[in-house]
């Protein structure tokens, strides 16, 4: 029988990623200093009011920018943001591109451009932003913390390593960045030297979710339950809608054999968000732990439902088939996830194809 991968291992990559606001003025169309002053003075308004979550007093302030400046780009990069904090990726795009078509030099809008390329799952369109961003400003630190990350994504940890190397050593204390570095450490087997660098962007940054959920896999892997519980638990204080971080402390609540608290979050999941596939996902993976393979088999094919691209669903569908003598059908799904896996899941699919050639 197939040895079902670990959570850790199936939502390994759910990354986060910050969007950046554009702070310089370049590109402006008018030559007449007074309109631009003003231009300006409304940008730099837009953009405390947008760090400062005021969202409707932002987007006024870079449309009133636009119209002293109709060619300000960082203008148009900050109505993206606005759109893209609001939920509307589609105007958020729109005005990325826009940004680009009036100054193709503005590093942060192709940065965040490439943010909304990943979310779709589009890593080589998305690294090219994020490498035209760096072509520009070498020393823009999101840019190269993005690329490092979705190397990781693409199964690249030793190019992935060097590129966050390249970051903390411009910037040391940049905890995001150390965070990072302890994440691709972990995928290189480094584990005593991603401790240190959780530690250490712990250190900078005690609340930061990136830096506790590497502390969270290494304690995982430890198989030490009760305190990679309480890593994920930290994170879900500052991220309390974060379905992966969530999905990580229920494995390890398993790990610990706590199903009282298993069924709580589930519970709690199923209420709050019925229709995310990972808490679909979420309860085919319990329910074949514990053997209740009909109920893994219902949510799995949920799952699929709700995300048509879901190999690790496709993996747990597989197992509980075979599991319940449904060879033929379990085979079948165990070559689509095969076919759908990601790099990430390079190991499980090598078991799969094993498998598959008996």
């Amino acid at each position: 029988m197939l040895k079902l991968p670990t959570l850790g291992a199936l939502n390994a990559h759910g990354v986060r990623f910050v969007v950046v606001l554009a702070l310089m003025i370049t590109g402006c169309g008018h030559t007449n200093p007074q309109t631009i002053e003003k231009a300006t003075k409304f940008q730099a308004e837009g953009a405390r009011a947008y760090a400062q979550g005021d969202l409707d007093r932002a987007a006024g302030l870079f449309a009133l920018a636009l119209e002293y400046e109709p060619k300000m780009a960082e203008a148009r990069n900050g109505l993206g943001l606005v759109a893209l904090a609001r939920g509307d990726k589609a105007t958020a795009e729109s005005q990325f591109r826009a940004a680009l078509a009036i100054n193709e030099e503005l590093a942060e809008a192709h940065h965040n451009l490439g943010l909304l390329q990943l979310e779709r799952n589009q890593l080589d369109e998305a690294m090219t932003r994020f490498r035209q961003a760096l072509a520009i400003d070498p020393g823009f630190g999101p840019a190269r913390l993005a690329v490092g990350e979705t190397l990781m994504l693409l199964g690249r940890p030793d190019e992935a390593r060097w590129e966050i190397l390249k970051l903390t050593e411009v910037e040391p204390q940049n905890a995001k960045a150390q965070a990072a570095y302890a994440r691709v450490l972990i995928m290189l087997g480094r584990v005593a030297a991603a401790e240190a660098a959780a530690q250490k962007a712990l250190g900078l940054d005690p609340n930061l979710p990136a830096a506790h959920r590497a502390r969270g896999e290494i304690l995982k892997s430890r198989r030490d339950f009760p305190a990679a519980i309480e890593e994920y638990r930290a994170i879900l204080k500052v991220e309390p809608m974060s379905i992966d971080d969530r999905v990580k402390l229920v494995e390890c609540l398993t790990g610990a054999n706590q199903q009282a608290e298993i069924d709580v979050e589930l519970t709690s999941l199923e209420k709050s968000a019925p229709a995310m596939p990972q808490v679909a996902f979420l309860r085919a993976y319990v329910s074949l732990n514990r053997g209740q393979l009909g109920q893994a088999i219902e949510s799995a094919r949920r799952a699929i439902r709700l995300r048509r691209r879901y190999p690790e669903a496709r993996m747990v569908l597989a197992e509980a088939l075979l599991q319940a003598g449904q060879n033929e059908e379990g085979r079948e799904e165990l070559r689509r996830f095969a076919d759908e896996a990601p790099p990430q899941l390079e190991m499980e699919k090598r078991r799969a194809l094993e498998f598959l050639q008996r």
